[in-house]
């Protein structure tokens, strides 16, 4: 019995030595408390297109994640379809980036990977918008600034987020629902 815990406190004593050892990879880690701290510690610093267009981890990743995270009246599914999609998207992000000590980003082609990582996150196994609440989604639609919706690029992906959900809502009803989008 007292091997669980040494190899545990093993373990653990390990992974902080690797991440100490690795400030940058330290940074993009994910906390178990959904948070948004990595857009900032991690994203835009290592992928810095402040002033451009094409900026996308502060405008609009950090700035919808604390929109978000501060809604407190989506339901119990509404609520885990949030944490996991978040948690998604910044996980997939993390193999993108370039976190050496002189990074390199292509501010374009980071935004267009983030945007186009959303229907996936969107969508998840155990997680997808597709089984929400309708009141749910509505808020998930209403939390998005309109000028936002209207860009070619948010259109896109409610496209494809509908045809994924068209394809694998379980209830017919919504199946029908989703196709009309």
């Amino acid at each position: 019995m007292t091997r669980i815990p040494f190899v545990a406190l093993a373990v653990f004593v390990t992974l902080v030595s690797f991440l100490a050892s690795r400030p940058a990879l330290a940074q993009c880690v994910n906390t178990a408390t959904p948070s948004c701290g990595v857009y900032e510690a991690c994203f835009a610093k290592y992928c810095p297109c402040k002033n451009d267009a094409d900026e996308y981890f502060i405008t609009y990743g950090k700035k919808y994640c604390e929109r978000f995270l501060s809604k407190t009246s989506l339901s119990d599914a509404g609520k885990t379809w949030r944490d996991k999609t978040l948690n998604c998207l910044q996980e997939t992000i993390v193999p993108k980036l370039d976190i050496s000590t002189n990074p390199s980003c292509n501010c374009s082609s980071m935004r267009k990977f983030a945007f186009d990582s959303h229907v996936q996150c969107y969508t998840q196994p155990g997680a997808s918008i597709w089984d929400l609440p309708v009141d749910n989604i509505v808020e998930i639609g209403m939390t998005v600034d309109l000028s936002t919706i209207w860009t070619s690029e948010s259109m896109r992906q409610i496209k494809a987020v509908a045809a994924v959900c068209a394809k694998t809502a379980t209830d017919p009803a919504r199946k029908k629902l989703w196709s009309s989008f």
